[in-house]
C-alpha cells in the first residue's frame, strides 16, 4: 500500500513539473490581470490565485478532484447504466412455480430412506452450488454480465390467497439451466411457468390494499455467517409459514431473496478475514446504519473505515498483527465453533444478495404488523459469535411512505441493493433461508403441494403418419333414392324433413342420396382440437405435460383393438374423455357404437357428428314412444344351416346369461335356466316366422302356441325337452313353475315402450351390416326415462349383438374386416360372465371396446375379496391393453396403486385433478409405463341443428310408426283389441 501511495505522488510531482515549466511568472500575472479585466468572478480569480500560491500541494489537490469527479462520474453512469439495463430486460424474466408431492403415503414412506431435515435442505445446497456459474451459460451471457451484471436469481416465498408458493424467477435463458439442476435434486418437482399477465402470480398492488415493506441484511459484516440449517433444531420454513398463517386469507406477503453469483475475490477476502479473526486480530463491524445509502457504498466504505477503525476493513493489510508469523489466539469453545461456521462459509460459492419483505393488507397497521412479524421470524437465523439478520425498523416505520415504494420497485424489477443493505452468502446460508419443503418437516396446512404426481410420457409414443392432414367427407352429387318398406326417402344439402299426410310417404325433400354404396370424395384439410393437430390414422386422447413441455398423446389404430378400460368418479372426466374419442372416430369415417345409460354421451356425439355422414348415424331411443326400433335378441340371421346352428347357441347363450344378470343366481336359478333355454331355441327353430322374448313364457302357457313351435323344431336335444321332460312334468309342478318363470317377463311385456322394442320380430338395423360398412350406432339408454331395469336390458342386448356381429366376421378375411369401436359407459350394467370371451376374442374381428365405469366393486367384489362377479373384474385388467384412472376412492386407489407400481402411490391416484388420468398405453402390442395426460374439451365443429336434423332422419328411416307395431305384437300375444 505505501509503495502504491509513494508512486502516486511521484506522478503527481512530475506532472506538477511539467506544468510549472509551462506557466511562468509571467503568464500568471498576465492571467490574472485578464480575469480581473474582464469582469471575472473573484471567486475564480482568488481559487486560480489560491491554487498557485499553494505551489506544488495545489496542482496535487486539483488533480485529485479531478479524477475523484472523473471516477463519480463513470462510476454513477455505471450504477445508472446496470439500473437501466435490468429494468429494461425484466421483460425477460420467466416466474417457476415450484411444485413438490406430499408423498406421505405408506408407499413412499417404505421407499424413503430415513434422512433429518438437515440432509434434505442439503440437497438445496447442491442446487445452489450447481448454478453459481449461471453467468457464464454462454458467451453472450458472459459479455452482458461483465457490463451490466444481470445474472440473478430471484427466490420468493409468496403467501397468496391463503396458500404458500414457492417461486424461482428468473431469466429466460437460464429457465432451462435451473430447471434441470433443479430436477436432478427433486425428480418429482413440478416445475411451471407462470405468466404474471396470466394473473396466476402474486399482484400486490390491488384496489383496497395497503403495503407496507421492510429489508433485511446482516448485522455486522458478510464474512460472519447466520445460523445455517447444519446447526439448527428445525426447519426455518416452519418460522415463516407459521407467521403467514396467521394473515387474513385475503393478505397477500412475500418473503424475497435475490441472489447474484460473486466472483472468487470474495472468497479470498472472507478466508483471509477467517484467519484474521483466529488471530484475534479483526473486529466485527457494524451496517445497519448505511443501508439506506447502499447505491453510494463504494463512497462511504471509507468514511466507515473512519468510524469503525480498519479492523472492520479486511480490503488491506492495516489490522495489527495481520502477518502470518502472528501466534493463533485461544477460544471458548463456542468462539472455535463459530470460526469453524465462518471459515465453512469461506469456502463455499458465495452470492451478492438482498432481502426483502412485503405484505399488502386491507388495513395499513395489519400490513405493518405482517412485516414486523416476518422480521421476527428471521431471528431464528441469529448466531452470536457470528451475525444476525437485522432490519432498520424504527427508520423504515418513520419513512414508509419512501421506503415501501422503494422496496415494490426492486420487488418488481428483481434487483440487488437499491437502497438496501448488500449482504453476501454462502450456498449454505442461502440453502437455509430458501428450499423446498417437504411434508415430513413442513406439514403447515397452507403450503401448497402437488397433489398428484407428474410423470413424463412414453419414449415410444406412436404419432400419425400424415402429419397435417385428415380426410374430410364430402358426398357426391348423384341423385338417388332410398326405398325401404313402401317408403321413400329423400334429403337435400340441408337435410331438411317432410312427413307426407297420409303416414304412408314419409320424404325428405331435396337432393337424393344412395342407400348403400355411397360415394364420398376424400377433400385434404387441416383440423385442430384443443391446439392439437386431428388425423386419420389415430386419435387425440390428450396431452401431457412434464416440466413445462407439452406432449401430445396420439392412440395409434391398430393398437386400440387391445381394448381400452376407463375408470373414475363421477364428475371426474371420464365420459367427457370418451365422448372426446367417439367423436374423432365419427370424423374419421369409422365404425362406432356408443352405449350410454345417461343420454349424454350420445347427444354430444350426435352434435359433433358431421352433416356428411348423416345417413350412416341411427339414433335408438327407446324413449321415443311414437316410432319404436325393432331390436330382436332372438333374431338369426345367418341363411345357411351350420350358420343358423351356431348363431342360435349363442343366442340363447347370451339371453340366458342376461337374465342370470339381472335377477341373479339365486332368482334365476338352474331350473329356470334351463327351461328358458330350451323355449329360446325353439322359438328361434322356426325361421319363416321368428320368436322375440316377449314369446317366452308364452311357450308354456298357450298350449296351441306350444305344439305350433314345437312342430318347427329340428334339434333332438331340444325336441326331447318338449317331448319327455315337459311333457312328463306334472301338473302341480307345473301350476308352481310357470308362474314363477312367466314373473321374471311381466316387467318387460307390460311396459309398453320396452314391449314395442323387443317384441318386434325383425330389428331395424342389421348390426354386422353396420360394423362391416361402417356405420354409427348411438344407443341412448337415459335411466331417467325408461328405468334402470329397462335400460340395463337393452344393453345387454346390444352388447350381446354387437359381440355375435363381430364374431360372425369369422366368414370373411381379416384383411377386409373393418375397424369398429365400441363405447359402453357404466359397463358394469351391461357385462355378463362371458365378457372375458369378448376382451379375449373380439380383437381378432377387430372389435374395439372402450368401456368406462366407477369403481372396481362394481364389477368384481373389493379390491383383495373375493366379490360377487370376479371373473368380469379378471378379464378386464387380464386383456385390456390400455388402462386409465381419472379420480377414484381410496380401496379403487389401492388397488391401482399395484398396477402402476413403483413409480406411484395411492395418494397420487387419489389426488390426481379432474379431467386428468394415470394411463398406461398399449403401443406395439406391449403397455407402457404410467404417465398422466389431460383430456381435452373442445367445441370445434358442434353443431345443435344438425343434431336435431340427424335424430330426426334416423327416427323417420329406422323407427315404425306405434300404432303399426302395438297392432302386431297385440296379435302376437292373441290380444282381442276392439
Amino acid at each position: 500500500m505505501k509503495k502504491l501511495i509513494f508512486i502516486i505522488i511521484g506522478i503527481f510531482l512530475e506532472i506538477n513539473n511539467t506544468f510549472a515549466s509551462i506557466l511562468s511568472t509571467k503568464q500568471v500575472e498576465e492571467k490574472v490581470k485578464k480575469v480581473e479585466n474582464t469582469g471575472g468572478s473573484i471567486v475564480d480569480g482568488t481559487w486560480f490565485e489560491l491554487v498557485q500560491g499553494w505551489g506544488i500541494m495545489g496542482n496535487i489537490l486539483a488533480w485529485i478532484f479531478l479524477i475523484i469527479f472523473l471516477v463519480i462520474a463513470y462510476i454513477l453512469l455505471k450504477k445508472g447504466l446496470q439500473l437501466w439495463f435490468e429494468v429494461w430486460y425484466a421483460k425477460n424474466l420467466r416466474y417457476l412455480r415450484v411444485t413438490l408431492p406430499k408423498a406421505d403415503s405408506k408407499l413412499d414412506k417404505e421407499k424413503e430412506t430415513k434422512k433429518d431435515f438437515k440432509e434434505k435442505i442439503g440437497i438445496m445446497s447442491m442446487f445452489y452450488k450447481a448454478i453459481h456459474k449461471i453467468s457464464e451459460a454462454g458467451l453472450k451471457d458472459t459479455i452482458l454480465n461483465m457490463i451490466f451484471k444481470h445474472s440473478k436469481i430471484s427466490l420468493e416465498l409468496v403467501y397468496d390467497k391463503g396458500e404458500v408458493h414457492f417461486y424461482i424467477v428468473t431469466y429466460k435463458n437460464y429457465v432451462n439451466i435451473v430447471s434441470q439442476h433443479l430436477t436432478s435434486n427433486y425428480p418429482d418437482a413440478e416445475i411451471k411457468i407462470i405468466d404474471p399477465k396470466e394473473g396466476g402470480y402474486i399482484k400486490l398492488k390491488e384496489k383496497g390494499y395497503k403495503m407496507r415493506a421492510a429489508s433485511l441484511g446482516k448485522e455486522h459484516d458478510d464474512f460472519y455467517p447466520i445460523k445455517t440449517f447444519k446447526y439448527l433444531e428445525d426447519d426455518p420454513i416452519n418460522n415463516f409459514t407459521n407467521v403467514f398463517g396467521g394473515l387474513g386469507k385475503e393478505d397477500k406477503a412475500i418473503f424475497q431473496l435475490v441472489i447474484k453469483p460473486e466472483s472468487s475475490r470474495y472468497n479470498k477476502r472472507a478466508k483471509k478475514a477467517a484467519g484474521l479473526v483466529a488471530k484475534g486480530k479483526y473486529k466485527k463491524g457494524t451496517r445497519n446504519i448505511w443501508g439506506i445509502l447502499s447505491p453510494l457504498s463504494w463512497l462511504y466504505n471509507p468514511l466507515r473505515g473512519l468510524f469503525e477503525g480498519t479492523e472492520g476493513i479486511v480490503k488491506g493489510t492495516n489490522a495489527p498483527g495481520a502477518s502470518e508469523g502472528d501466534a493463533y489466539k485461544i477460544f471458548n469453545q463456542a468462539e472455535t465453533e463459530s470460526q469453524k461456521i465462518m471459515g465453512e462459509a469461506a469456502a463455499q460459492p458465495s452470492f451478492k444478495s438482498s432481502i426483502r419483505v412485503i405484505v399488502a393488507s386491507q388495513s395499513s397497521l395489519e400490513a405493518q404488523n405482517g412485516v414486523h412479524a416476518i422480521v421476527a421470524a428471521s431471528s431464528i437465523f441469529t448466531d452470536e459469535y457470528n451475525n444476525a439478520l437485522d432490519n432498520p425498523q424504527v427508520i423504515e416505520d418513520a419513512l414508509h411512505f419512501i421506503i415501501t415504494p422503494l422496496r415494490y420497485f426492486a420487488f418488481k424489477y428483481k434487483l440487488v441493493g437499491f437502497f438496501q443493505n448488500i449482504s453476501y452468502f454462502s450456498t449454505d446460508e442461502v440453502s437455509t433461508l430458501f428450499h423446498l419443503p417437504d411434508i415430513t418437516y413442513n406439514r403447515s396446512p397452507i403450503i401448497s403441494w402437488l397433489e398428484y404426481k407428474k410423470l413424463n410420457p412414453p419414449h415410444n409414443l406412436k404419432f400419425p403418419k400424415e402429419a397435417t392432414m385428415l380426410l374430410d367427407f364430402k358426398r357426391d352429387k348423384d341423385n338417388n333414392v332410398i326405398a325401404e318398406d313402401g317408403r321413400v326417402f329423400k334429403i337435400n344439402s340441408n337435410l331438411e324433413l317432410f312427413e307426407d299426410e297420409e303416414g304412408m310417404l314419409e320424404t325428405i325433400k331435396g337432393q337424393k342420396v344412395k342407400k348403400d354404396e355411397v360415394k364420398f370424395e376424400k377433400i385434404p384439410s387441416h383440423r385442430h382440437l384443443g391446439g392439437f393437430g386431428i388425423y386419420k390414422d389415430g386419435v387425440l386422447m390428450g396431452w401431457n405435460e412434464y416440466r413445462n413441455k407439452k406432449t401430445p398423446i396420439y392412440f395409434n389404430r391398430k393398437d386400440r383393438g387391445r381394448h381400452h378400460y376407463v375408470i373414475g368418479k363421477s364428475g371426474g372426466g371420464k365420459s367427457v374423455f370418451i365422448g372426446y374419442l367417439a367423436r374423432q372416430d365419427v370424423r374419421n369415417g369409422d365404425g362406432v357404437c356408443v352405449i350410454d345409460p345417461h343420454g349424454d354421451l350420445v347427444e354430444d356425439v350426435l352434435a359433433f357428428t358431421p352433416k356428411e355422414r348423416a345417413k350412416d348415424v341411427v339414433v335408438f331411443d327407446p324413449a321415443d314412444d311414437e316410432r319404436p326400433m325393432g331390436l330382436n335378441m332372438l333374431e338369426v340371421i345367418s341363411e345357411d344351416e351350420e350358420g343358423r346352428k351356431r348363431e342360435m347357441d349363442r343366442a340363447a347363450l347370451d339371453a340366458t346369461e342376461i337374465f342370470i344378470k339381472i335377477f341373479g343366481d339365486e332368482i334365476f336359478g338352474p331350473r329356470i335356466q334351463h327351461y328358458f333355454r330350451n323355449g329360446c331355441l325353439t322359438l328361434m327353430e322356426d325361421s319363416e316366422d321368428g320368436g322375440t322374448l316377449i314369446d317366452v313364457p308364452r311357450l308354456f302357457t298357450d298350449d296351441a302356441f306350444m305344439k305350433y313351435k314345437t312342430s318347427k323344431v329340428k334339434n333332438p336335444v331340444v325336441k326331447s325337452f318338449w317331448d319327455h321332460e315337459y311333457a312328463n312334468t306334472g301338473d302341480r309342478e307345473k301350476q308352481e313353475m310357470i308362474p314363477y318363470f312367466s314373473s321374471k317377463f311381466g316387467p318387460f311385456i307390460t311396459n309398453t315402450t320396452i314391449r314395442n322394442i323387443i317384441g318386434q320380430p325383425k330389428s331395424a338395423f342389421n348390426i354386422r351390416e353396420m360394423m362391416d360398412n361402417r356405420k354409427i350406432l348411438l344407443v341412448n339408454l337415459s335411466k331417467g326415462k325408461i328405468g334402470a331395469l329397462n335400460a340395463q336390458l337393452l344393453g345387454l342386448i346390444f352388447v350381446s349383438k354387437v359381440n355375435m356381429a363381430a364374431m360372425s366376421r369369422a366368414d370373411m378375411p381379416e384383411k377386409d374386416r373393418k375397424d369398429f369401436f365400441m363405447y359402453v359407459d357404466e359397463f358394469q350394467n351391461f357385462a355378463t360372465d362371458t365378457f372375458g370371451e369378448i376382451l379375449s376374442e373380439a380383437r381378432k374381428y377387430h372389435l374395439a371396446l372402450i368401456m368406462a365405469h366407477q369403481f372396481i366393486a362394481q364389477i368384481g367384489g373389493k379390491s383383495g375379496q373375493k366379490g360377487d362377479k370376479p371373473s368380469i373384474k379378471d378379464a378386464v385388467f387380464g386383456n385390456a391393453g390400455t388402462i386409465m384412472s381419472f379420480k377414484v376412492g381410496a380401496e379403487d386407489a389401492e388397488y391401482m396403486e399395484k398396477e402402476y407400481a413403483p413409480l406411484l402411490s395411492q395418494q397420487d391416484i387419489i389426488g390426481i385433478a379432474n379431467f386428468t388420468a394415470y394411463c398406461k398405453l398399449n403401443i406395439d402390442n406391449a403397455t407402457t409405463r404410467p404417465f398422466d395426460l389431460k383430456t381435452i374439451w373442445d367445441n370445434n365443429y358442434k353443431s345443435e341443428k344438425i343434431a336435431a336434423i340427424i335424430k330426426e332422419y334416423s327416427r323417420k328411416k329406422y323407427g315404425r310408426k306405434r300404432k303399426y307395431v302395438d297392432m302386431e305384437i297385440e296379435a302376437r300375444l292373441g290380444i282381442q283389441t276392439s
